[in-house]
């Protein structure tokens, strides 16, 4: 839902999040609805101001009550130290303002019953804490894949920390159940485990894209740069692409030299090459296709 556009972006917001400022208001916390809705959008505006930082364009803004998503026109995942700084920009703001909440306790005594105060700090840390989980969609499954990706590639880190914030999301709804056998609903934990689980699988869905989208800007790079590093890569003829292309890390070029069981080199092929026989024979054709197209 499109409630909100500020400084040339869209701010969405996903219906759980409205579910909840609904809940919130119809038992009377107000107070406590503010402070959720205006910490959750300053988490994501930290975000969008750091990205702005580092020279990347955010279009657009789905907000849930633990944070949001944002959609960066420019491919992101090229450099995953960016990724990295950009998403522990949230947390480290919640944080901040968790710390500046426990000094006005610690050294106003009038504030120290101040249950609007506490509630807070509370959230503050629940926000940070939370989005430091090695999950995605969360910062923390972010920070997470961009230290995996200089060594595993981008496709390969994706499905990892993927696969991670599946088994998270199953654990999550264990314990969701364990507590309701004795004798504790906690809706908000049911329904965490089942957001994680499907958003986890649509960032999947959504790694594909982004790393084709990755690869057609390499070029740009380096005309601007000059440079850019080169890796080599060693293959069978019938390894199906896909698992070239898994290994593939971003701001990086690739060169792939094809050998035979006896360690002989059969051809070598550029990482255009690869790539366009990708778009024309998909990505489990297998390597040889690439030497029989030159």
């Amino acid at each position: 839902m499109k409630l909100l556009r500020l400084a040339g972006i869209t701010f969405r917001f996903h219906w759980v999040f409205i579910l909840l400022v609904f809940v919130l208001l119809y038992y009377g916390y107000v107070s406590e609805t503010i402070i959720i809705f205006g910490l959750v959008l300053a988490h994501e505006v930290v975000h969008l101001l750091v990205a702005r930082m580092q020279g990347l364009e955010v279009g657009e803004v789905e907000l849930f009550p633990f944070g949001g998503v944002a959609k960066i026109e420019d491919a992101l995942e090229l450099d995953p130290q960016v990724e990295g700084v950009v998403s522990l920009a949230g947390p480290l703001f919640n944080f901040a303002l968790a710390a500046a909440g426990i000094i006005i306790y610690a050294n106003v005594s009038s504030w120290r019953q101040n249950e609007i105060l506490l509630f807070f700090i509370r959230s503050n840390l629940t926000l940070g804490l939370f989005n430091l989980l090695p999950a995605l969609p969360l910062d923390g499954g972010r920070i997470l894949r961009a230290k995996l990706c200089g060594t595993l590639g981008f496709q390969k880190a994706t499905e990892l920390c993927v696969r991670l914030s599946q088994i998270l999301a199953v654990l999550i709804f264990v314990l969701a159940l364990y507590l309701f056998y004795l004798g504790h609903f906690h809706m908000t934990l049911l329904g965490t485990a089942i957001f994680l689980y499907f958003a986890a699988e649509k960032e999947r869905s959504a790694a594909m894209y982004a790393f084709i989208r990755g690869l057609s800007r390499k070029k740009k790079i380096l005309f601007e740069e000059g440079v850019m590093p080169l890796i080599t890569l060693l293959t069978l003829p019938e390894t199906p692409l896909k698992e070239i292309l898994r290994r593939f890390t971003m701001k990086k070029y690739h060169h792939v030299l094809i050998v035979d069981k006896s360690g002989r080199i059969l051809g070598e092929v550029t990482e255009d090459e690869l790539v366009s026989t990708v778009l024309e024979k998909g990505i489990y054709a297998e390597a040889k296709k690439v030497l029989r197209k030159k």
